[in-house]
């Protein structure tokens, strides 16, 4: 007698599922970035955020007073989603002198569903990947984005990333003498 072999029911469908798992994992790897992903938006991420999505493009995250609402700006072209970085407008920016100083940033309105808003944060990645040196102030805490490559940091005050900026200048300008 001649027993042919066969696969069971419980096989063929351990076969079906395992390819059915699969096939999710490589339909979600294949989707765009989500504009309100959280994990995308943190306020510690948004360099590397600016730099993984929009590598070769000038991007900037606007947000608009009272600090609140944030538009992606790239190339001159408003993404459509919005998304929110803060949970108070309680917001200022400020920009580093050349002396180190810390002076709070001004920015010029943005034009935005038709109306100019003014800006009260901005974050912009340059075409070359820099970004922009700037300190947010948000809760009681100091995030400074550093220009180039470097992640950003959080402090306790103002003071202390001035000393720091004071510091680098100093480095850079004693480097320059010799």
């Amino acid at each position: 007698m001649i027993m042919k072999k066969a696969f069971t029911l419980m096989e063929l469908m351990l076969v079906v599922v395992i390819i059915g798992v699969v096939y999710a994992m490589a339909l979600s790897s294949m989707k765009p970035p989500d504009i309100k992903e959280l994990e995308a938006f943190s306020l510690m991420t948004l360099p590397k955020y600016l730099r993984n999505n929009y590598a070769l493009s000038d991007a900037k995250i606007v947000c608009f007073s009272p600090c609140g609402k944030c538009g992606v700006l790239v190339d001159g072209q408003w993404l459509e989603d919005t998304i929110e970085l803060f949970s108070s407008t309680d917001v200022r920016s400020y920009t580093l002198d050349t002396e180190g100083f810390a002076n709070e940033a001004q920015f010029a309105p943005h034009d935005i569903e038709d109306a100019y808003r003014q800006a009260c944060f901005i974050l912009h990645k340059n075409t070359n990947g820099a970004i922009d040196p700037i300190v947010l102030e948000n809760e009681e805490k100091f995030i400074y984005y550093k220009a180039a490559y470097e992640e950003p940091e959080t402090f306790e005050s103002l003071g202390l990333i001035q000393s720091l900026y004071q510091n680098e200048l100093n480095t850079i300008r004693n480097s320059s003498d010799i």
